[in-house]
């Protein structure tokens, strides 16, 4: 078998000048951290000097940014340069093709909640999981999860330096190193052969083609969630191109599963790829096609949209843990243009089990506060948008006097704040607010593993602002028989946004507010860190499974 290669760190013996040789010397000052402070780091808590190292690696906005310049030019050297960076710390493509058995899925909408479905269900089936993905709400080792739950800071600190050591001591020059998103990619792999999973699940990053995670070669079975338009300077303005890069992830007669209604021609371009590289191509059933006796339809994410991302992880975990099922029906219907539909089957408990207890924190979240609840969606695209204000005017509903209803909104990046906006309108808010993803007036998140050194504030509060007058320009007015004009605030933090909400909203009013956070996942992120900032949030909440629906 093949040994992995391990560097032995002693996190109680780090020396500060140990310390300062492992981060990169024109950046050492960027980390604003005094000497004391440094080498307490080291001695008392290895996590936080981990999160410190790695923010200083350039971050996904950084590559994002680059390859807005460089085009396909930068894209193509991801998947070579991941594999030359696994290869420094000892691990061949061969090693994950032979230890690995993995579930690779991509997607515009919903790739997230159909890996966490596929964890859950598979973990109910008694396998050990692993999952990467990505970005993270609160704390980076969210990315890195291991039976559904997130490395330990311990664990996570241990993994780091085992990685990050070796990567640092034999650079071929200076800038030698992977940038955020490609380091934590190595790092699952990594952590995923250490810790012998039976599954390894990964999610896309960006696009798909050229992804870090594309170094994948041999997956078991792979997955397309629901596309649309997203990260457009990078991956194409239509569908259609978009597609060609999700496709990217096919491998030749791996069994790929998607959804049917898949917007444009974009089915169209998942069909020809899988003609092209010879791989069987299906479209997943509803998910009350399925024989759910004597169970109910009951998942642990909210939201009709999940049916969709539900189903689909029931035919990936299917395929998952019955390789061959499918290989006759695949050989006599390779050929066919259309995607062939995947057969409906009998759910047994460790698929109901698992479709009700899967908790996928940020995404149809509900917090009850006193004199509140907040609603916690991180869309950030029209279509995610539109199942989000669908969702969040079902829970809402109220038979008793309709609660005011506050948004908090933020977006990022190449996005258009109208397109994500303008679905808003039908929820009738009472109160807009806007903010941006820093958390409080320092720059200074209350966890390292939120902090942007890439953006900075006034780029951030300028964004903020844009947003609101998209907002105003369109002139979105709020329901007749609210009881006051709405109102249109900007805020430069999360925190300021939070503390009007409560000094100026919940302190004054008799009736309950109904509060929507959406827009960005950072932005989600920052709002539950403040809310609940001992990250309860992040345990998965148990949910009795019966024969009745919840």
């Amino acid at each position: 078998m093949h040994a992995l290669f391990t560097y032995s760190v002693r996190r109680l013996r780090f020396s500060y000048s140990h310390a300062l040789k492992l981060l990169p010397k024109t950046k050492v000052q960027a980390m604003d951290c005094t000497r004391t402070r440094a080498y307490s780091c080291y001695l008392e808590n290895n996590y936080e000097a981990a999160v410190e190292t790695l923010n200083l690696l350039q971050s996904n906005a950084a590559v994002l940014e680059k390859a807005r310049l460089q085009k396909d030019r930068q894209a193509i050297s991801n998947v070579p340069f991941t594999e030359k960076y696994l290869n420094r710390i000892g691990i061949s493509l061969d090693t994950i093709d032979q230890q690995l058995r993995i579930i690779h899925v991509s997607g515009t909408k919903g790739k997230g909640s159909t890996c966490a479905f596929c964890e859950s269900i598979l973990r109910h089936h008694g396998l050990k999981t692993g999952f990467y993905s990505s970005p993270h709400l609160i704390e980076v080792r969210e990315r890195i999860r291991i039976n559904g739950k997130p490395l330990s800071k311990e664990e996570f600190a241990t993994y780091f330096w085992q990685v990050y050591t070796p990567l640092k001591d034999y650079m071929d020059d200076e800038n030698d190193m992977p940038a955020y998103f490609k380091f934590m990619t190595i790092m699952a792999f990594y952590v995923f052969l250490n810790e012998k999973v039976d599954v390894a699940i990964f999610e896309v990053g960006i696009g798909g083609l050229y992804d870090c995670t594309n170094v994948i070669r041999k997956p078991s079975v792979v997955g397309i969630t629901s596309l649309g338009l997203d990260h457009v300077s990078l991956l194409g303005n239509t569908v259609e191109k978009i597609a060609v890069h999700k496709a990217g992830i096919m491998k030749p007669s791996v069994p790929t599963y998607t959804v049917s209604d898949q917007p444009g021609e974009s089915l169209s371009v998942l069909a020809e790829k899988a003609l092209q590289i010879k791989c069987p191509l299906y479209a997943v059933p509803a998910l009350d096609d399925y024989h759910w006796a004597p169970y109910q339809i009951n998942l642990g994410l909210s939201g009709k949209v999940q049916w969709k991302n539900a189903s689909l992880a029931l035919q990936l975990s299917r395929a998952f843990l019955n390789p061959k099922i499918e290989v006759e029906r695949s050989e006599k219907e390779l050929y066919c243009f259309l995607p062939v539909p995947a057969l409906p089957f009998q759910i047994h408990s460790p698929e109901a089990v698992g479709l009700a207890k899967t908790f996928w924190p940020g995404r149809s979240q509900v917090l009850r506060l006193p004199g509140s609840t907040f609603y916690v969606d991180g869309a950030h695209t029209p279509e995610s948008i539109e199942a989000c204000v669908e969702w969040f005017i079902q829970a809402s509903a109220s038979p008793k006097l309709r609660p005011k209803r506050v948004l908090i909104f933020n977006t990022t990046g190449d996005r258009n704040a109208n397109l994500l906006l303008a679905p808003l309108k039908r929820c009738h808010f009472d109160v807009a607010l806007f903010c941006s993803n820093i958390i409080d007036v320092s720059n200074e998140s209350t966890s390292k593993d939120l902090l942007n050194l890439m953006i900075t504030k006034e780029q951030q509060v300028r964004r903020t602002n844009i947003n609101r007058d998209a907002w105003v320009e369109s002139s979105f007015q709020p329901i007749g028989t609210s009881s006051f004009k709405q109102l249109v605030l900007a805020f430069p933090t999360i925190n300021n946004a939070l503390d009007y909400v409560k000094n100026h909203l919940v302190n004054n009013e008799a009736n309950e507010l109904d509060v929507l956070v959406t827009g960005s996942l950072h932005l989600v992120g920052g709002v539950l860190s403040l809310l609940d900032p001992e990250l309860g949030f992040l345990d998965s909440k148990p949910c009795l499974v019966s024969t009745k629906t919840c």
